[in-house]
């Protein structure tokens, strides 16, 4: 008999960003990016073609023998949560005999679900006398030597783990994963401020998830079954080839945007990957990098899963991905101050936000929806859901004028806003910026009147036609009349990143 193991790590994102420290955040990414690859392989004798996933808080592995199963079950969630205080797994385990097939498989990822209901007892157990980490909440482990002026601040073992695990990497391990054997003209961030933009400190959080996995991986199981073949292989050359898709579509769009672009005085890189793997990245640049990355990623990522997944046709004679996948993106711009948590979870749900619009262009379930984005500035210092953000913020009830344009498509669809679109018209806006007509400011007064009287807006933007009629015919002005939705909120929002 053999027994098919599978495990999944639970609390990562709240693991990584209960923190606005960088280096914990890049700790904790690098420690998670271990669980499944480095640590997994020093708990266990892996042998490499029982292997079947490990990568992206994923582990799928068939044991020969019920004891190494039984002995790895036992000690393994105790490895990870002291590995990793605060990550917790759930495991499953299934026996069955010389054949793996997709119903194994299948049965595997329901028990995972149910044990995911579990709670699991967490190892930093601290009395109600015991002092807490101020700034996590979690029980006090010690006092902080290493940060200068921060003497007495008391730290969880948690946060001792990340810091151990930047100082170990040297805060590049996942650099390394991007860059490949790409040399580093310049330093790795360690702190926020080596990020943001001096000049007005903002920087974003980009959240991107790959569309169609679900309908691929079915397939995949589909065609797997029916030829009978060795579904361990098939499983694993889809997880590579998806993995080296999204790694490659990173490091295109960091070496053309933020590499290429950079002034050479500048000293650090403004980027910080902190997931990448599996079909998903999430990462932190400089806010005025963020459209341009992102777009350039999305378009990438298509390119390269077309290049990866033509195994997909040759091997197993699946059809449907010739041209590849295509994937979804949230941005949040935020200021270095503001709880990453909140913000990893507004991009996350910026992201949903741009694949349900994606999915509304095609009444076909079978096609996989079409690349997009979706990004939101963030302006206040209260933290609600979306929607409830965007009612408030983004729509101006006295006029009925709505300025939540986006999401934007990478490829043009009908008459939907591109982000073509909208970097075309924010490079008008930019060079109009410092031009003697005060354009630019004209079209923020603008934007404010919309809030009060559109009658009186409209006036100005005829006032603008007289004054600046370059500006006014490049930005096509004369479509805002009479309009209840704008793309100017958005462009005015983005180029006051870069200013």
């Amino acid at each position: 008999m053999k027994y098919l193991y599978g495990a999944s790590v639970h609390g990562i994102q709240q693991f990584i960003f209960q923190t606005n420290k960088l280096k914990e955040i890049v700790g904790a990414s690098e420690l998670v990016e271990q669980i499944c690859t480095s640590k997994f392989r020093e708990s266990t004798k892996v042998i490499d073609e029982n292997v079947i996933l490990n990568a992206a808080g994923n582990i799928r592995y068939i044991f020969n023998d019920e004891e190494s199963c039984k002995e790895f079950v036992g000690t393994f969630p105790k490895i990870v949560m002291e590995f990793a205080p605060g990550i917790t797994i759930s495991q499953a385990v299934i026996e069955f005999d010389e054949v793996l097939t997709i119903d194994l498989l299948d049965t595997l990822d329901q028990k995972l679900k149910i044990q995911r209901n579990k709670v699991a007892m967490p190892l930093e157990i601290g009395f109600m006398g015991l002092e807490r980490a101020r700034r996590t909440g979690e029980v006090g482990f010690k006092f902080n030597e290493k940060e200068k002026g921060n003497d007495n601040e008391v730290i969880s073992e948690s946060t001792v783990k990340k810091l151990e695990a930047f100082e170990n990497a040297k805060g590049s391990g996942l650099y390394l994963k991007m860059l490949g054997n790409n040399k580093t003209e310049k330093d790795i961030p360690k702190e926020m401020s080596d990020i943001t933009n001096q000049a007005n400190a903002w920087l974003a959080i980009i959240h991107a998830d790959g569309n169609g996995i679900g309908l691929l991986l079915d397939k995949l199981k589909k065609a797997l079954s029916e030829s009978h073949k060795d579904i361990q292989k098939g499983y694993r050359a889809f997880s590579k080839a998806l993995d080296k898709a999204t790694t490659t579509a990173t490091q295109l769009a960091f070496n053309k945007v933020v590499r290429d672009r950079l002034d050479s005085n500048i000293k650090f890189y403004p980027f910080r990957p902190v997931i990448l793997g599996g079909d998903d990245i999430t990462l932190i640049i400089r806010a005025d990098f963020a459209i341009d990355f992102t777009n350039e990623f999305l378009k990438h990522f298509e390119t390269e899963t077309e290049t990866e997944f033509k195994f997909l046709q040759r091997d197993f004679k699946i059809t449907g991905f010739e041209n590849g996948i295509t994937a979804c993106a949230g941005i949040v711009y935020m200021k270095e101050a503001y709880p990453f948590h909140y913000g990893i979870d507004l991009a996350a749900q910026l992201c949903v936000k741009a694949k349900s619009f994606s999915k509304s262009l095609d009444s076909d379930i079978n096609k996989i929806p079409k690349s997009s984005l979706a990004f939101y500035k963030i302006q206040s210092s209260y933290v609600e859901d979306l929607d409830e953000m965007s009612k408030q913020t983004l729509y101006a009830e006295k006029t009925q004028m709505n300025f939540d344009f986006g999401p934007y498509l990478v490829h043009r669809v009908d008459e939907h806003p591109t982000v073509e679109q909208l970097i075309n018209k924010l490079n008008i806006l930019k060079a109009f910026s410092n031009d003697k007509t005060k354009s630019v400011s004209k079209l923020r007064e603008w934007i404010s009147e919309l809030y009060v009287n559109k009658a009186n807006a409209d006036f100005m933007l005829d006032r603008m036609k007289d004054i600046s009629p370059s500006f006014y015919e490049k930005l096509e002005l004369e479509k805002e009349k009479g309009e209840h939705s704008t793309i100017i909120y958005d462009l005015i929002q983005l180029q006051s990143l870069s200013s």
